[in-house]
């Protein structure tokens, strides 16, 4: 039982170090969750890596769907939003991002898979199609993957060293939108309660 352990506690450091170590990100965020949300959906307030600068912010509202919006700062325009809601114990949403250059909505959805040992959920933007994974040995990494590459787009770690629920998320593309980054994340941490 021991060596079971430490071997995975062995694949766990090497698979974290390889990940951090092969992706430089262009940019880090930090999400923290609000410390009360009711029976809403959970918000959180989206800082730059110093803590200092709130670049965004997802808030919820009550309903029989999950409603969330991103909110960015300092216009406080809705830029983009999602609703979703868990049918036959799979979540499942759909998204609008606000795309500047056309003025127009653009469409996606995520789903979750069922998976036995890592939580899996299908993100479908713009004809192609990312995967949202975070595995069972290490629950606090969420992996966002370019399927049809396998390319690592972004990671988010949980913090465990904070009292409130924290996370960071490097970004290692800006081929896609932030919003879908930042809505992958509220997703994959709904259904973890934290």
């Amino acid at each position: 039982m021991f060596r079971f352990l430490c071997s995975i506690l062995l694949v766990s450091i090497t698979l974290i170090l390889s990940i951090e170590i092969k992706h430089p990100s262009y940019a880090t965020y930090v999400l923290v969750r609000d410390y009360f949300s009711g029976f809403k959906a959970p918000e959180y307030s989206i800082y730059d890596k110093s803590e200092k600068n709130l670049y965004y912010r997802i808030e919820s509202s009550y309903g029989l769907y999950d409603k969330l919006k991103l909110v960015v700062y300092p216009s406080k325009k809705v830029i983009a939003k999602i609703r979703g809601k868990t049918k036959k114990k799979l979540y499942q949403a759909t998204f609008s991002i606000h795309n500047t250059t056309s003025n127009q909505w653009d469409e996606g959805k995520i789903i979750e898979n069922s998976q036995w040992l890592h939580t899996n959920y299908t993100i479908e933007w713009n004809g192609g199609h990312l995967s949202i994974i975070s595995y069972l040995i290490t629950p606090w990494i969420v992996d966002i993957v370019d399927s049809s590459k396998s390319e690592l787009l972004a990671q988010s770690q949980r913090r465990w060293f904070s009292w409130k629920y924290k996370y960071q998320l490097d970004l290692f593309s800006d081929r896609l939108p932030e919003s879908i980054y930042l809505f992958a994340l509220a997703v994959v941490s709904r259904g973890k309660n934290g």
